[in-house]
């Protein structure tokens, strides 16, 4: 069976690539005793090599050629004999999903010096990454202000003047150092004797069922004067909640009584007229049922109820902190799932039992920390429970200190000016789990994509269509699945067809479904197009087998510290070996999707078995379908439209169809062949199959195959950075003159911009810094 590799949030390792063809040498030629930053494109031997992280000067790109994996080494071959004059095509090699990492040849030894500078109180806006600036132009960045000698680029950075030998190396001069400085700048120490504000909330309620009132309450001290309040309804954006007095330090709000579960989140801001705090309380709205009276698995409450007690909900300096799941109720065969949804990063002792500790150390600030609980028995009820715990600062600032605010508005300020990159990350939004485990077939309080699913697809037809299914894949968990990803068989407000396109996305999903999992028995009386969803674990792996598809040795690869492998009862490394719906296989992959279910990438790390034993098993081949591959789009996008192709898809024949995903899928390891592989003319027979069955019409014209389609390349129409790494900038107002900032690169990190929080902890993990979680 083919195992799909997914990159960073579908992340696998960078894949080789392919080079446009061209009469010049694509790149500079290699440096002995240099070093590189990630993403750089060099010459050396007449082959082209990009660097896929840091390579240090003693990191030769000849290393790549005798590597055993692509760990191995920073470098990776890009293409053999681009660099020797003469004009190469592009039959560039593949992987398994022949993720094609395309850089932009930015030969530049630092690895870029893209970043977002602050702004400040002087006239000149600041600086926008990737933006081009005419010729007297004067922008804001780090502080200084920067003004155009002439026209600059997107790729031209005003910190490029900083380092330049001569002015003419540079569109950009400094015209004045801090120029840009701010005098409102948010200065929680100002060297006199005020004292900062404490607040904390809580509420009466927790959970309500069927709308209902509760209580809201502050508990603040600190400030210099009379202190005031705001209450405010963070989201969702609507239905409102009624806040009776928002302006008191106790109200009380009413929730609405929905047809869904609605997770509210109330703010309060408490200030004194000089600084100000704020906090946040999560309430819980679950929806009355009202499907009817004969229905006993319908019912809005649970037939179980998730309980967490922890030994103590308040830490001071540090501490170890006991979280009990023993009280939790429910039928037989009780099982557990812990995962951390809020707070900084730490380590659970376990993942799966009706317990768990955690160890909170020092840190510099007041934090509160949230832990979730995801309660089970032998029967498909669930049910989810949180408990938060708050903790005193009291360790000194290591280095730089910055707040986490700050680093939340910059993350926004560059995600926030691509509008592409707006759109994918809406379209990856997730549900929270407490609404995900309550959706049961149905249940008329379900979320709205989910009733579209059951409208078109019954049990009955998941039985039929899937006869042969092994029984974890169960109807209730792919209606799980699809509850946790609002875009797949959501709504459209611009007068697409919703209730067409989720047709076709499951004719094509089931399509795929087929090739990857599937029996492929020619002889069995189940036609082949309906013997999807056969595998669940990759044949000869077992829950105890270690050592296996991990890239788990500290030291030796940067993969095995973004995501550890956890430890197996033998001592061996637990295996990433194919679970699921899409083989998701590698701690690589395990650890971005362990962070997009649940918020917590040691989760799956820890428990790799819940791939294949939960509704984790079909939820990883939607988070497969509504991800992206930079330079490739995702699957939906490409069925509903949003991925319209430009001109350098067309010029690969990539134009929008059932062959082009395919190719997303499996790259030239089926495509680009001149005949069709036989992988991609099973994928159109089942297709052709699926949908018929679903009343999807294919055009006259719809490319089927990939046979004669190209690669995604750079400059297509899904071009787009994702990830976080270091910006190698410079900043006057830093003790080392460093940026404490990240960029988006088109290279894979650890960091991703589609998981929200991820640019705060690529700052930590690439400067010497102390993060304020109070500021």
């Amino acid at each position: 069976m083919n195992h799909i590799f997914i990159r960073t949030a579908i992340a696998s390792a960078l894949m080789i690539g392919t080079q446009g063809a061209g009469a010049t040498q694509p790149a500079d030629d290699y440096v002995a005793g240099q070093s590189y930053g990630g993403g750089s494109q060099v010459c050396s031997g007449g082959d082209l090599f990009t660097a896929q992280w840091w390579a240090t000067s003693s990191q030769k790109p000849a290393d790549a050629l005798t590597a055993n994996n692509r760990w191995d080494s920073p470098w990776i071959l890009e293409e053999a004999g681009a660099c020797d004059g003469s004009a190469s095509d592009d039959s560039g090699s593949g992987n398994d999903d022949d993720t094609d990492t395309d850089t932009d040849s930015d030969t530049d030894s630092d690895g870029g010096n893209g970043n977002t500078g602050s702004g400040g109180s002087s006239d000149s806006d600041t600086y926008i990454v990737g933006q081009a600036y005419r010729q007297g132009s004067e922008v804001c960045y780090g502080g200084d202000l920067f003004v155009t000698q002439w026209w600059a680029n997107g790729d031209d950075h005003p910190t490029d003047a900083l380092s330049v030998e001569n002015t003419w190396d540079s569109p950009w001069i400094l015209q004045d150092v801090d120029g840009c400085s701010s005098d409102d700048t948010d200065n929680s120490d100002n060297g006199d004797d005020t004292t900062p504000i404490s607040v904390n909330v809580s509420t009466s309620q927790a959970q309500v069922t069927g709308g209902g009132t509760v209580v809201l309450d502050a508990d603040a001290s600190g400030g210099d004067s009379n202190l005031s309040y705001s209450w405010a309804q963070l989201s969702p954006n609507s239905p409102d909640a009624d806040i009776t007095t928002a302006t008191s330090a106790s109200t009380t709000v009413t929730l609405p009584s929905t047809t869904y579960d609605i997770s509210y989140v109330f703010s309060l801001i408490v200030s004194d007229g000089e600084s100000r705090e704020e906090a946040q309380v999560t309430v819980k709205s679950l929806a009355v049922d009202n499907t009817g009276e004969d229905d006993d698995n319908n019912g809005s409450e649970s037939a179980i109820t998730a309980n967490i007690s922890a030994s103590t909900n308040n830490v001071g300096c540090s501490g170890t902190v006991n979280l009990d799941a023993s009280q939790s109720t429910g039928g037989t065969d009780m099982s557990y799932i812990w995962s951390q949804t809020s707070g900084p990063v730490v380590k659970m002792t376990s993942y799966t039992g009706n317990s768990s500790f955690v160890t909170l150390a020092e840190v510099y600030s007041d934090v509160t920390y949230t832990f979730q609980l995801t309660a089970s028995d032998s029967t498909e009820a669930s049910d989810v429970g949180e408990v938060s715990i708050s903790q005193n600062g009291c360790a000194a600032a290591d280095g730089h200190v910055m707040g986490v605010s700050e680093l939340n508005a910059t993350e926004e300020s560059i995600t926030g000016s691509d509008s592409l990159l707006e759109e994918v990350k809406a379209t990856v939004e997730t549900r929270n789990n407490a609404i995900v485990e309550a959706v049961l077939a149905g249940r008329g309080a379900n979320p709205e994509n989910v009733l579209r699913v059951e409208s078109i697809l019954s049990e009955e037809d998941w039985d039929y269509l899937f006869s042969l299914r092994a029984e974890e894949y169960t109807y209730t968990n792919f209606l799980r699945a699809v509850a946790k990803f609002p875009a797949f068989c959501g709504d459209y407000t611009d007068g697409r067809d919703a209730e067409e396109i989720c047709r076709k996305s499951l004719a094509v999903m089931f399509a795929h479904y087929g090739q990857e999992t599937g029996a492929h028995a020619t002889g069995w009386d189940v036609p082949e197009w309906r013997q999807g969803l056969y595998w669940l674990r990759e044949i000869g792996w077992t829950e105890e087998s270690s050592g296996g598809y991990g890239a788990c040795d500290a030291g030796n690869s940067w993969a095995a510290e973004a995501w550890p492998c956890a430890i197996n009862d033998d001592g061996g490394y637990k295996s990433y070996f194919g679970r699921g719906a899409k083989q998701l296989s590698w701690n690589y992959n395990y650890g971005p999707f362990s962070q997009a279910m649940y918020s917590d990438i040691y989760t799956l790390l820890e428990a790799p078995e819940l791939v294949a034993d939960t509704w984790l098993n079909l939820a990883s081949s939607i988070f497969f379908f509504v991800y992206p591959q930079p330079p490739k789009p995702s699957i939906l996008h490409v069925i509903d439209g949003t991925w319209e192709p430009n001109s350098v898809d067309l010029a690969n024949n990539l134009t929008p169809g059932f062959g082009v995903t395919t190719n997303i899928i499996n790259g030239a390891i089926e495509c680009s062949k001149g005949t069709e592989d036989y992988r991609s003319e099973y994928r159109i027979e089942y297709y052709q199959r699926t949908a018929d069955y679903f009343d999807v019409e294919i055009p006259a014209d719809e490319e089927l195959g990939c046979a004669d389609m190209g690669q995604f390349q750079t400059g297509g129409a899904a071009s787009l950075d994702i990830y976080w790494d270091k910006d190698w900038g410079w900043s006057a107002d830093t003790p080392d003159n460093g940026s404490y900032a990240c960029q988006l690169v088109n290279y894979q990190t650890a960091y991703s911009a589609l998981n929200e929080g991820d640019y705060a902890k690529c700052v930590e993990g690439n400067f010497d810094m102390t993060t304020d979680y109070q500021d």
